[in-house]
């Protein structure tokens, strides 16, 4: 069934991964401007996520089936949440800790959803992709369950989780070239 289709190189993927590379790194290494700058970096990521799943979201249908839907889903959530922050962020300052926790959430729940179809492109491509998603999931998880993490060490854990989700978006771009 998997091996019908052939993604190719993900260049969307890949370019998701390297803005949130480029935003990992800058999180780190600007600690005072990062705040209201997050709120921005956060809303265009967001905006890029959710772009990248709905551009390969026929492919993933293809590949997963009814379980693309939530991908879609999913997608659309990061585009809204990312537009309501570009225009207005002061909402975006006052709940950037929830935010980011469901986000990290929902992205990590998105990728676990349809992460099965990186089996046909190697299971060491598969096994790490699952890893850093459960990595990533454990993390939202905690910031929901204690929002003053977030506020004592809010830019390590972005920049970690930026890392994370760049890392893990560069690995599906070039597993899915095979």
């Amino acid at each position: 069934m998997f091996n019908d289709h052939r993604w190719g190189f993900d260049w969307t993927e890949f370019m998701t991964g390297i803005v949130f590379l480029i935003a990992a790194y800058f999180v780190i290494k600007q600690p005072q401007a990062a705040l209201l700058s997050l709120v921005f970096l956060f809303a265009i990521a967001a905006i890029i996520s959710g772009v990248t799943t709905i551009g390969g979201y026929t492919k993933l249908r293809r590949e997963t089936g009814l379980r693309a839907n939530f991908a879609l889903v999913f997608a659309i959530i990061d585009i809204l949440v990312g537009l309501l922050f570009l225009f207005h962020a002061p909402t975006g300052v006052l709940v950037l800790g929830y935010v980011f926790a469901f986000w990290f959430l929902i992205d990590s729940i998105e990728r676990l959803t349809v992460v099965s179809h990186l089996r046909v492109f190697g299971t060491g491509y598969f096994v790490l992709s699952l890893i850093l998603d459960i990595i990533s999931l454990a993390l939202g998880i905690l910031l929901v369950i204690n929002p003053m993490v977030a506020v004592i060490s809010f830019n390590v854990l972005v920049s970690f989780y930026f890392a994370v989700f760049g890392i893990n978006a560069i690995l599906i771009a070039f597993a899915r070239r095979n």
